[in-house]
């Protein structure tokens, strides 16, 4: 079944016939019809129809692939375009386009005049990949709205507004936006709602606490709402099945075509179908196939995406952990099975995700587990009211929601209640990491099979752990520029600590660069400890970090020239243990968990000391980053000997590591800079990943598209 779906997907590479691909799969046939003798007849129909969705799925990928490009030639021009916002993107009859900003239209019909522009974003280790995300839904292009007019909605829209009025009649707005997600898949209500007290957005809210899937309609939901539906329909036996795949479409259409919502449908098709076919019996593995058959033939690239990743590794885990668990406890009694069971669920499919949700979202929250637990018992009573709501309308939503009110608070209560709790910050996951983590995972499923003593189980562990460890350790000296818009962000790397000059700004907008753009990248990178510099307090300097030092352990805090009053203050009054707080016109140095005053008051004996005079002036960390105080550790003294180098693109030596920078100069086109010199393969790497200006308008919109990368010489380090 796997190779089913790789060969459909794989020939899209190829530029075959296809009655190649139609050849392969009636080629393979009467193989299917000779191995009755292993499968039964229900496995046989399956494999089948994957094999016929073979040729379907690499035809269907070579259509997105070769799709006209009706808008090529408009990039930077004032467009006009009609049809329908469905709260991000404008689809029209040829093209669909990223609207912004979002909140400049609600949903419904559009007539929208606007630039036409090439979608930008952040090009960071750890940075959400817009570009790829977009690839994946079909979207080339950004509209920037200068004008709208809201036409007439059609018979669906009516519909929708019916069902969107009954889930959140009688509901407060927290609560509202909330089943808005649970039952119609939008979650777009959150981002207009106010902060929690912690001072976290809802969406941090949900993310941190492991309950992000509880934000948008998903499998999960999907899962709950055919079982509520079914029991309904017990009476109808074997032909309730095909009329909840008819529930599901009529329902796919009426909440929208998202990624996520028809990926949850068709999986949902998939398991009614086995269950159609098997009168009532369920085969787990060919109906996880027959899914990935059914949602790769829709849209081969989901393969790439993180959410169709995650929702069959979770199902997955599922499969694999749920039944040798469940075998430990052979004579539990049928509720207790019930706990068990969702238990070792909830765990398998924690585990199977863990390295990939570690690696993109730079967090492990071990606590999420007892959050999905408490979530799953009030989602099970929550969907199946919501989806009612919908259908009664505002005046019998108000009704069903007053149970529903209650339910949602909890749920938001448990959310708020493990956002708080600690979390593991991780890097990303590497090639041998995954290797490591899942050799690990196969050894203690093979444990709770007794296929695998314990002390084999644990000695593949602990060589998975010196493996990673060991190629975590093997990297050397690296300067890397972040690409954080207008501003600079540097982050050194040294073997024995991490360097952090700026964290960038975006002046005039209420986007938090440190928070969104910063500490994923920090934390991509595996960054532990970390010291962190402030030049000076320009907003497109400082600005990003707040979230810096909110969110990653730093051991050093230092401030350059305060000609903004009140930089000490808002950077290190309320971090750390110190008493009294930095005076606010004046650098300082402050370490986390220490009694440390700046200015003329007492510093701890351990923290590093003020450089005097001439020290103070043009000193220079690294081309472009100017230091008038400069207050460092002891243990790293040959920082804080740097030669002054007025001129930005020269070297910067220092004497105690012998460590020298060579900044890749700004170049107005994407070609390298033909002035950058060679070093011997054995420097050090410097990565710039800011987007430079360029000569044409179509690369000029595509930040970060043309990273560049010079070497420097690090004889010491």
């Amino acid at each position: 079944m796997r190779s089913t779906v790789m060969l459909g997907v794989g020939l899209q590479r190829f530029d075959a016939p296809l009655m190649v691909a139609l050849g392969v799969a009636a080629l393979a046939l009467p193989v299917i019809a000779n191995i009755g003798s292993r499968f039964t007849a229900r496995v046989r129909l399956m494999l089948t129809v994957a094999l016929l969705l073979c040729p379907l799925a690499w035809w269907r990928a070579n259509a997105v692939r070769n799709a006209p490009d009706v808008l090529s030639g408009s990039v930077g021009q004032t467009v006009t375009l009609e049809g329908e916002f469905d709260g991000r993107f404008l689809n029209a009859p040829d093209a669909r386009v990223l609207i912004q900003p979002r909140r400049a239209l609600q949903s419904g019909r559009y007539r929208v005049t606007g630039r036409l522009e090439l979608p930008s974003w952040y090009r960071n280790p750890g940075a959400f990949d817009l570009g790829a995300w977009l690839e994946l839904r079909g979207v080339r292009y950004a509209l920037r709205v200068q004008k709208s007019v809201r036409l007439p909605d059609t018979l669906l829209e009516r519909v929708r507004r019916h069902a969107r009025a009954g889930v959140t009649a009688g509901l407060p707005p927290t609560e509202a936006a909330l089943m808005l997600g649970v039952a119609l898949g939008d979650a777009d209500d959150f981002s207009s709602l106010p902060d929690t007290p912690e001072g976290l957005t809802w969406r941090e809210v949900f993310s941190k606490s492991g309950l992000a899937h509880v934000m948008a309609l998903s499998g999960q939901q999907i899962t709950l709402l055919v079982a509520a539906l079914s029991l309904l329909l017990a009476r109808l036996k074997l032909w309730r099945y095909p009329a909840l795949i008819t529930v599901l479409g009529a329902y796919l259409i009426v909440v929208g075509f998202s990624p996520s919502v028809t990926r949850a449908v068709l999986m949902g098709v998939a398991v009614l179908a086995s269950l159609w076919l098997g009168r009532g019996k369920l085969e787990v593995t060919s109906t996880l196939g027959l899914s990935a058959v059914l949602t790769l033939s829709l849209e081969p690239r989901w393969l790439f995406d993180l959410g169709w990743q995650l929702s069959f590794l979770a199902v997955l885990g599922m499969m694999l952990f749920t039944p040798p668990i469940l075998a430990l406890f052979p004579k539990v009694s049928t509720p207790g099975k019930w706990l068990i069971g969702g238990i070792a669920a909830t765990l398998g499919a924690s585990a199977l995700t863990l390295p990939l949700t570690a690696s993109s979202f730079g967090v492990i929250a071990p606590f999420s587990v007892f959050a999905n637990l408490v979530a799953e018992v009030l989602m099970t009573a929550l969907v199946p009211l919501g989806f009612l709501a919908s259908l009664g309308g505002e005046t019998i939503g108000a009704l069903v929601n007053l149970p529903t009110r209650v339910l949602a608070t909890a749920l938001l209560e448990t959310a708020r209640v493990f956002s708080v709790a600690p979390v593991l910050p991780w890097g990303s996951v590497g090639v041998f990491g995954f290797v490591a983590f899942y050799a690990s995972i196969a050894a203690l499923l093979l444990t709770l099979r007794r296929s695998l003593r314990v002390y084999q189980a644990f000695a593949v562990v602990l060589l998975g752990v010196i493996v990673t460890g060991a190629a975590g350790q093997a990297r050397g000296a690296q300067i890397l520029y972040l690409d954080v818009g207008q501003g600079d962000s540097t982050l050194i790397r040294l073997p024995g600590a991490d360097i952090l000059v700026d964290g960038g700004g975006t002046p005039n907008t209420d986007f938090d660069i440190g928070k969104n753009v910063v500490v994923p990248a920090l934390r991509a990178l595996g960054v532990r400890n970390l010291i962190v510099i402030a030049t000076h307090a320009d907003s497109d300097h400082v600005e990003g970090l707040e979230a810096v030092l909110d969110e990653l352990p730093v051991s050093t805090l230092v401030i350059g020239h305060d000609k903004v009053p009140g930089t000490a203050r808002v950077l290190g009054s309320d971090r750390g243990s110190r008493d009294p707080p930095p005076r606010a016109d004046s650098s300082c140095a402050t370490r986390r968990g220490l009694d440390a005053r700046c200015g003329t008051t007492r510093v701890p004996r351990t923290a590093p000391q003020r450089l005097p005079g001439r020290q103070r002036q043009q000193r220079r960390l690294h081309p472009g980053i100017r230091l008038e105080t400069r207050v460092v550790p002891g243990r790293h003294p040959g920082l804080a000997r740097a030669r002054d180098e007025p001129r930005r693109g020269e070297r910067v030596e220092s004497r105690a590591s012998r460590l020298e920078v060579l900044r890749p100069p700004r170049n107005s086109c994407a070609a390298p800079d033909p002035r950058l010199p060679s070093f011997p393969a054995d420097a050090t790497t410097i990565t710039d990943t800011r987007a430079a200006p360029c000569c044409n308008a179509s690369s000029a919109s595509e930040r970060g598209s043309t990273a560049r990368t010079a070497t420097v010489r690090s004889p010491m380090i």
